[in-house]
């Protein structure tokens, strides 16, 4: 099968989009009509890998679009500021004190090496964050992808979509502080020229640099992206892109650990600690973590008559790694811990080939929208040859933290091939119209899976896996008017397996992977003044756990079920309201007894999350805003012998739009976590972080 996908690829990789979908700036300020200012944080387009470009509303999955706005309005910097309206996502870790920012999205954490696209093309992002400054939106498929983007976390898919140039040439300049000292500069220009403005640019920079919140954390990241295109024809767009980021953060921890977990306490001898306040140290000021990205892409859409549309793209990724950082080992009770530091220095790789074809035709009184593609992907990793360094540095106390010597751990930047995994697929869709209400969508997708192990210093093969996969999805329709959709859908997938912690007797091991089905039955409404959706879920998946035998073992079934509600609208002219709420109901099922009956680790039962805008009348630019997040106690392990408590936060924020001197300027403050609460996120089964403190952060942008 290689040899088509690859020639299909590479015969296509030229091609782009005809109908390339720019989004036009919405300036929001006091005196807004209140539709324009909702309009500023919902988009009502999204890309659903194989099923191609569609409606929000007639997707038949959950789906979550949010707009460059709110990335800016709400001075977002991470993905766990990018959710923070929807109670489906949960945030897992930080990246001011971890290594990077993370979620879950119904109690499942997203897949690092498959669940983040960049324009639907994967790319790795494993303990890392994603520049924002360079999207004009990011779209969360929450839940199942199998059909849309072959293997892949139930948890759903994070696709970021590039900016895109305007028709006109604009720009804009932004400087920015955040706490306690962290200095941020970037710039923004895109816009087309030439003939018929034949040719697209966009150009996108940001440097951020200084001391964060936490008591001896210092930050410096420098991103840099360009996006341009070519109308060859009014049929025909060839586009390429490119971003470049660099992030280093001083004074990081992996996370904070149960000792008992990694077999250094007695089993059962240490519990969950009270949260601590986020500023303070844990990691020694020595220890870092750092990430490169280098990613690049070109693609091509081609409008090939009224009826059908082929589009055929490549991208190229890299990520690389420096772990300096450190594991926070509890030992007792007390908060008495012991510091491990790992030093090593990885390389994640992937090639992502895809062509699709969309068809629009009818047969008899029956509509047709079919949708026909291949792809093929590798994913390459690599790891030093003389494997990872470590060294114990001390033991300190969580109220007391240790001051250690550095160990100078030397890092192996001579990596050797660990493994690759080669993705080949096809997939074909329908959606079948019967009439204005009725629609029933039917698609397959068929993936030669092969995964591969090796020794990264000799080369030789340790290990490999194939698997020839097809994953169905089915959904039906119905629209009793135009603007309301009620669907039912259906969807399995496959996800790589996991590896066995290091604690667990078969410290490593890399599991099979794991199959997952997933029901849904939702509603929808989109209207000028407001939307909202509903949607009733249920997710069984493969269960992977540590057993009372203290191996990790695939063994019985997952099931989560739930609700999830939201809404967003206009309360007359000078209100927008955004919020949800999710009811989250899961269990083991497992002739294990430690686990049988136990809730998902890292699951809450409830969280809500809401968004208000003011613009305050007579002001002539004055916008107040405040937020609220709950989420729910969530268990620590498979076994729920711990729980990470429950915690609520509330953010305030004002933004002003004005002129000085002919130009356009916009000030926003943000304080996020008002209250200074201080709380515990937990990711992986038994990893701890400590939640952001109060943080300012404040900027002034420069339109022109």
């Amino acid at each position: 099968m290689r040899p088509l996908v690859v020639a299909l690829g590479l015969a296509f990789s030229v091609v782009h989009a005809a109908d390339e979908t720019t989004l036009d700036k919405v300036e929001v300020h006091a005196g807004s009509d209140g539709a324009a200012a909702l309009d500023a944080y919902r988009s009502n387009q999204a890309t659903s890998g194989a099923l191609g470009s569609r409606s929000v509303l007639d997707t038949p999955f959950s789906l979550n679009v949010v707009t460059d706005h709110y990335i800016e309005n709400t001075q977002a910097t991470t993905i766990n500021d990018l959710f923070k309206t929807d109670a489906a996502v949960t945030p897992i870790a930080n990246g001011y004190v971890g290594e990077s920012s993370g979620i879950s999205i119904r109690g499942q954490q997203l897949d690092l090496l498959n669940g983040f696209k960049i324009d639907g093309y994967a790319v790795p992002n494993w303990a890392s964050d994603l520049p924002l400054e360079h999207y004009q939106q990011v779209e969360l498929l929450k839940g199942l992808s199998g059909f849309m983007y072959g293997f892949g976390s139930p948890g759903g898919i994070a696709n970021f979509v590039n900016k895109r140039p305007g028709n006109d040439f604009a720009g804009s300049v932004t400087a920015g502080y955040a706490s306690d000292g962290v200095g941020k500069l970037g710039a923004d220009v895109g816009g087309r020229f030439g003939t018929d403005q034949m040719f697209g640019v966009r150009v996108n920079a940001v440097h951020e640099q200084g001391d964060t919140y936490v008591d001896g954390g210092n930050i410096k990241r420098d991103s840099a992206s360009v996006y341009v295109d070519a109308r060859l024809t009014p049929d025909l767009l060839v586009s390429a892109d490119a971003l470049y980021q660099k992030r280093h953060v001083d004074g990081a921890y992996y996370g904070v650990v149960l000792g008992d977990a990694y077999g250094m306490a007695p089993p059962g001898s240490v519990g969950i600690p009270a949260p601590i306040d986020g500023r303070d140290r844990l990691a020694s000021p020595f220890t870092y973590y750092e990430t490169e990205y280098k990613i690049a892409g070109t693609e091509l859409k081609w409008a090939i008559n009224d009826s059908w549309d082929f589009k055929a793209g490549y991208r190229y990724s890299q990520q690389n790694r420096e772990n300096a950082d450190s594991a926070i080992v509890l030992l007792d009770n007390r908060g008495g811990y012991g510091e491990l530091q790992y030093v090593a220095y990885t390389r994640y790789e992937y090639q992502t080939l895809q062509a699709m074809a969309t068809g629009r035709f009818n047969t008899g009184s029956i509509g047709h929208e079919v949708v026909l593609g291949t792809g093929w992907q590798l994913l390459t990793e690599k790891m030093p040859v003389s494997g990872w360094n470590q060294a114990v540095l001390g033991t300190g106390n969580l109220g007391n933290p240790g001051d250690f010597a550095n160990p100078d751990l030397a890092m192996d930047k001579n990596l050797g091939k660990s493994s690759d995994t080669t993705q080949q697929s096809l997939f074909a869709s329908d959606t079948i119209t019967f009439d204005e209400q009725w629609s029933l969508l039917v698609g397959l997708r068929y993936t030669d899976y092969e995964q591969r192990s090796f020794d990264a210093a000799s080369g030789t093969q340790t290990g490999s896996y194939d698997r020839s996969p097809t994953t169905p999805t089915v959904a039906l329709i119905y629209k009793p008017v135009q603007n309301v959709s009620l669907y039912g859908s259906y969807v399995e997938a496959l996800q790589q397996g996991g590896s066995a912690p290091k604690a667990a007797a078969n410290a490593n091991t890399v599991m099979a992977p794991i199959k997952s089905r997933q029901y849904e039955v939702g509603v929808k409404t989109d209207n000028a003044g407001w939307s909202a959706s509903a949607a009733l879920f249920r997710l069984e998946r493969g269960l992977e756990y540590v057993n009372s035998g203290n191996v990790y073992v695939q063994d019985g079934t997952e099931i989560s079920q739930g609700l999830e509600l939201s809404g967003k609208t206009a309360l007359g002219r000078d209100w927008t309201l955004l919020g949800s709420a999710m009811w989250l109901a899961g269990r083991n099922e497992s002739g294990d007894a430690s686990v049988d009956g136990k809730r998902p680790y890292g699951a809450p039962k409830a969280q809500a999350n809401a968004y208000v805008e003011y613009a305050v009348p007579g002001t002539g630019g004055l916008v107040l805003s405040g937020g609220a997040q709950y989420v729910g106690e969530r268990p620590l392990e498979a076994s729920n012998a711990h729980f990470a408590g429950s915690y609520t936060l509330f953010d305030l924020g004002a933004r002003y739009a004005t002129r000085v001197g002919g130009q356009d300027v916009t000030l926003r403050l943000n304080v996020d976590n008002v209250t200074n609460e201080a709380y515990w996120l937990t990711s992986y089964g038994f990893i701890l972080t400590q939640g952001a403190p109060r943080t300012i952060r404040a900027s002034a942008e420069f339109s022109f």
